[in-house]
């Protein structure tokens, strides 16, 4: 089982982390009805892939001027009214912040924070009351974790599905839907080369294996359930330009968990290339598809037909996020750097303050 390094920090000069507040010009899944309310809309991290900058949203579309530093390869998770920031490889953290305290307290909205072991590079979390699994990318295992303190509860061993020599199967994404905990393994090697996809079942209390599906495609990014489909997301290979081809090798794939098979549901050769990064909500996914770096496709996806709609006005996204059927996207493109929101199919860019880098990720409460 992996074990917390360090004791659970309530201050931030015990961490020794590097939580940066800063002024940078004028500051600017479904939640149940019962859960307590959240003055934000959600919060963004972005990265330069030299630092890295949490950034919150309110509910009048106001980008936070102020933000926290955090390792430059970073994710944000929401679970109803809590934020959680994984510092990937290298730092290997969970924090778990309060939103609410963000605008007026700072680092001192940060609630608690561990350390995991060396190079396991947290990369998911999938929320069941007050725990949470844990996919971390570079170790050979899932942990389950206590959202009140960080302890690891539990670990399943993943390393059996790792290819060849590789110590890590390389965990993609996880989901969390009536009592299973659905995982992605990418299984790449050290040369890089992808054999197919492999989705992984558990018991979601025990974590006892139920069943395993191969895919039919390479390099899986993402598992998402609806009205009890599973899904899973895959890129492909890249191509000679380091992007992704319109073909039938990639795409986004249907599990028949009965007969333990997975299908083609919508190709690449529909989606315009391999997707990227997909989120999904009342049967409708939004997927970024990976058709040439610098210029992304953000396509819709009905879930019950398989119908695709290209949405327009966002030039390069990178990650998407959907709530009460909003979408937002987190856009790359050097010439713009921001969020957008998409709503009834239009897309506007938020205001960024002055000095933000580029959004990399988005959760929304």
């Amino acid at each position: 089982m992996n074990k917390i390094k360090n004791k659970i920090v309530v201050s931030l000069a015990v961490a020794g982390l590097a939580f940066g507040l800063a002024a940078c010009g004028d500051d600017s899944s479904s939640s149940s009805s019962n859960e307590p309310e959240v003055s934000l809309t959600g919060a963004y991290f972005a990265s330069d892939y030299t630092t890295g900058e949490l950034r919150w949203i309110d509910k009048d579309g106001k980008v936070s001027g102020k933000k926290l530093s955090f390792h430059q390869d970073s994710r944000v998770a929401v679970n109803g009214a809590d934020l959680y920031v994984m510092e990937g490889l290298s730092k290997d953290n969970i924090s778990l912040i309060d939103p609410e305290k963000l605008e007026s307290d700072g680092e001192k909205a940060v609630v608690w924070q561990v350390s995991l072991d060396d190079n396991t590079n947290p990369v998911d979390m999938a929320f069941d009351g007050d725990k949470a699994w844990v996919a971390l990318q570079n170790a050979d295992s899932l942990i389950q974790i206590s959202t009140k303190d960080g302890k690891v509860l539990q670990s399943i061993k993943t390393g059996a599905f790792s290819n060849g020599e590789e110590k890590s199967p390389y965990v993609a994404d996880i989901a969390l839907d009536d009592g299973k905990l659905y995982a992605v393994f990418a299984r790449y090697d050290a040369m890089w080369t992808y054999p197919n996809g492999l989705l992984a079942v558990y018991d979601a209390s025990t974590g006892e294996l139920k069943d395993t599906v191969q895919l039919l495609t390479h390099n899986p990014k993402n598992v998402i359930v609806s009205d009890g489909n599973v899904y899973v997301a895959t890129q492909g290979d890249y191509n000679m330009n380091g992007a992704t081809d319109a073909d039938d090798n990639r795409g986004l794939e249907k599990i028949d968990l009965e007969k333990k098979t997975s299908k083609m549901f919508v190709s690449g050769k529909t989606l315009g290339g391999g997707i990227w990064q997909i989120a999904a909500e009342d049967g409708v996914a939004y997927a970024c598809i990976l058709k040439t770096w610098g210029a992304q496709l953000l396509v819709k996806i009905d879930l019950a037909s398989g119908k695709t709609e290209t949405i327009k006005g966002v030039p390069d996204p990178e990650f998407v996020a959907v709530k009460d059927g909003v979408v937002y996207a987190a856009d790359r493109t050097l010439e713009s750097e921001k969020v957008y929101v998409v709503k009834d199919g239009k897309a506007t860019a938020l205001s960024m303050p002055e000095g933000a880098i580029a959004p990399y990720n988005i959760a929304l409460f």
